[in-house]
Order: structure tokens, then sequence, then C-alpha cells
């Protein structure tokens, strides 16, 4: 009995042994193949360029394919929406558009279908902190100039609720001047064109966005505490004196659906983390209009909880502007 019980034992451990051992190699065999990076909005945009960036590096690093998808429509929501709700399987990551979500949930008439606050964070990667921008051809030569316009000044903005609306709205409200907004632009880089052409007085967007058109329109501030690496001259929100506005960026960061298991999003944010602090990367980034920047998924959350608490203060002056 004795003899037979030891036998059985080897056998448990021999099964332990071989199932820890091709257990062990799944794992460690993350990726298997492509993966999706999503992006909520349309090919040829700033979050495009930088996502296909990206995702040509880190190939390289692990080995598979990672397959940029647009995602576009509403502003950014109908991408956030899908990739929330995909498979947490590691092989679905993107950029959710945050900011909007958030507006959604303080200010907006509809509250979003999702919960932002619920995505796997990897790790914020840049930063699109906006300019506010007016048609050369204007008189404006400061934001306080804005201030004598005696009518609404017409903004180019690709719908309610984005950056492109919140922004011209809040400074307006902070500053002391009216605002309208023509709605529907594709993209900032469209938008940039309008207020170009003189079809509207201004804009908002990052250097990526209007740079194509930088002869043409007038940067009038840069909505950060600190000053812009491509255009150090314009005065920035805090300047002004309404430094609570600089958090109305919009956070570039990379997540998987709710429930991506820790050890991916681990391997994806140690590739990530690599990627953007090499000084070739940062180079890539400067010279295209970004200013790569990585951030924990704790110290994002800090962030994301200010960003709220901003816009739940604005929301007295955002309903007037409805």
């Amino acid at each position: 009995m004795k003899s037979i019980g030891s036998k059985w034992m080897v056998v448990l451990f021999v099964a332990v042994g071989v199932f820890m051992l091709f257990n062990g190699r799944a794992q460690a065999a993350y990726p298997e193949k492509p993966i999706t990076l999503m992006v909520p909005f349309e090919a040829g945009g700033g979050v495009d360029g930088f996502a296909r960036a990206l995702a040509s590096r880190m190939e390289k690093d692990l080995g598979v394919p990672v397959v940029v998808s647009n995602e576009k429509g509403s502003g950014g929501r109908r991408g956030s929406i899908a990739l929330f709700k995909s498979a947490p399987d590691g092989y679905t990551i993107g950029f959710p558009h945050i900011a909007t979500l958030i507006y959604d949930d303080t200010l907006g008439e509809t509250k979003s279908p999702v919960d932002y606050s619920k995505y796997a964070v990897i790790l914020r990667v840049d930063t699109a902190t906006f300019f506010m921008y007016v048609d050369k051809k204007q008189p404006f030569k400061s934001v306080k100039d804005m201030k004598s316009a005696g009518q609404a000044l017409k903004f180019a903005s690709t719908g309610i609720g984005t950056p492109s609306w919140l922004i011209p709205s809040a400074v307006g409200s902070a500053a002391g001047f009216r605002t309208s907004f023509v709605s529907g632009h594709k993209n900032l880089a469209e938008a940039a064109l309008a207020v170009a052409r003189g079809d509207v007085v201004g804009g908002t967007g990052s250097y990526t966005h209007f740079r194509g058109v930088i002869d043409d329109v007038r940067p009038l501030v840069y909505m950060s505490d600190k000053k812009s690496y491509h255009l150090p001259d314009v005065p920035t929100i805090a300047d002004l004196g309404f430094g609570k506005l600089s958090t109305l960026g919009v956070p570039w960061v990379i997540v998987g659906p709710p429930g991506t298991p820790e050890d991916k999003l681990e391997k994806l944010r140690g590739v990530l983390r690599k990627i953007i602090q090499q000084d070739e990367f940062k180079k890539w980034g400067l010279e295209n209009g970004y200013e790569p920047d990585i951030m924990p998924p704790d110290v994002f959350w800090k962030k994301m909880g200010e960003l709220k608490e901003v816009y739940l203060g604005l929301k007295p002056q955002m309903q007037e502007k409805k």
C-alpha cells in the first residue's frame, strides 16, 4: 500500500510540474497574434499619426503586427465605446477620448453609456495641449482684445462637448467674450483650414492640427501652465490668470477594455515606456508637433479627477453656451 501511495505521489508531482510548465509557456507566449490599436478618429489626424509611429515600433519589441484601426464618429465617442466593449484579452487596446467621456458625465445632456473609470489603463503617452487661435486677418492680438467684440465670435468645432467647443466656451466665459460655433468639421485640421480661409473667427487645436496653416493664423493662448516647445512666445492660460483651465487638454492614454489581465497590461506598459523614453522617438515627436511624455495609471487617474472637478466648476457657464 505504501508503495502504491508513493507511486501516486510521483504521478501527481509530475502532472503538476507538466501543468506549470505548459501554463508558464502559455503566459510567456503573449502576444501570439496581431494586436489591434484603436483610434477613435479618422486616419491622418494627430492621434492617428502618433498611434502609427508607436505601432511600427511596438511590432519590433512584441514580434507581432500592431494594426491601427480607425473607429471614427460622434466626436471620438463611437470608437471609445467600441474599445470599452472589446474582449479583454490583451489583443485590443487603444486611445479612448477620455476628455469627452468625462464631459458627457459632468456637463453633457446625455450620459456616456460606458463607465470610463473602468478602462484598464496601460500608460498615458502624450497630451494634446491646445492653442486657441484666430484668423490672422482678424484684429484681435490677444485674448483681452476679444472682449471688445460687439457680437459673439464664431469658432470652428468638431461638435458639442469636444475640446474645440469647450475651450473657447470656457475661455470666453473667463475672459468676458461671447462665442458661437460652426460644428461638424471632420477633424481639427479641417477646422484649422476653415479659420485660415476666414470662414470663422477662430479655432482650437494642438500644434499638429494647425501647423499647416501657421502663416495664416494667430495663436492667442496656450492652454497650459508651461510654455509650448513649438511656440514659446504664445502666452499660457496661466499667464492670463486663468490657470485652472490649464487642465483642459486631451490626454492621449492607451488602455485596454475593463478586465484585461494585469500581466498583459504590464507587458505592453514596459514596451511603451521603453519606446517613448528613447531619444529617437522623442526627437521624432518634437519634429512632428508632439511632446511625448509618459504618466503611470495612478497619476493619470488623479489628473482626470482634477479635470472632472474643473468641468463641474464650469457647469453654470457651460449651460448658458448650449
